[in-house]
């Protein structure tokens, strides 16, 4: 073997060992610009491993804003309460369900649907509600880590309003608009067991992912990409 022949040889394997290295030091690159655009993902928030159904999820929203809400309600027990509803909603039931609880839970005597006159109901007060926004989204799709879980935000909104009146005279003894949002972190795969189909205020809509429709596809493109300048650079 001469001289020139070892020098080509040399420079030859030179080159592979230049160009092995480039070519990882790019996919590694690469690949650590994918996890900085994942790395938002990442939540402080814990994500339930069981996490409660979409009912029970608004329903526990509803509760913390009422609490909230009738904190300065009048504390009457001897008057009855004729709870009405001012607006049809496909909520209105759920609020209706947890609203009469909860004035039970206060000792109040609660009357679904009186009659126009009876005894006692002169007496009575009317406690009227409305539902202006009572729903719930999935606002945000993100992942749990570099290419994990996609991991849903799922979010209560609330806007009600509340008002007292006495049966009797028409005065408005109290009245409260009442706003606020709850959230909370579950795994994508999890919603259809989540959703109530019979009500669609209870089955959101998902969210599309942004990051599938490049995450993914750059990471093939720089595995590909790396393999494909290996095999020109070294032949």
């Amino acid at each position: 073997m001469t001289v020139r022949e070892v020098e080509r040889i040399t420079r030859r394997e030179l080159k592979r060992r230049i160009s092995l290295a480039i070519a990882f030091a790019w996919m590694a690159a690469c690949l650590a610009c994918l996890s900085c655009l994942t790395a938002r993902a990442q939540e402080e928030q814990a994500v339930s491993d069981n996490p409660p159904s979409n009912e029970e999820f608004l329903r526990s929203s509803v509760r913390s804003l009422l609490q909230r809400t009738f904190a300065s309600f009048p504390a009457d027990e001897s008057k009855s309460l004729v709870v009405k509803s001012e607006d049809e909603h496909p909520a209105d039931w759920l609020l209706k369900d947890e609203l009469v609880s909860y004035l039970r839970s206060l000792n109040r005597e609660v009357i679904l649907q009186p009659a126009d006159r009876g005894p006692g109901l002169e007496e009575s007060q009317s406690l009227f509600y409305r539902i202006i926004d009572m729903s719930l989204s999935y606002p945000q799709v993100k992942r749990k880590g570099f290419l994990g879980a996609r991991i849903l935000t799922r979010r209560a909104s609330l806007n009600l309003s509340f008002r007292l009146e006495d049966r009797a005279t028409g005065k408005v003894l109290w009245s409260e608009r009442a706003k606020g949002e709850n959230s909370d972190l579950v795994e994508r795969g999890m919603a259809g067991s989540l959703n109530n189909k019979t009500y669609p205020f209870l089955s959101p809509s998902l969210p599309d992912d942004p990051q599938s429709r490049f995450v993914e596809p750059a990471l093939v493109v720089a595995v590909v990409g790396g393999l494909v300048y290996l095999f020109f650079a070294n032949r």
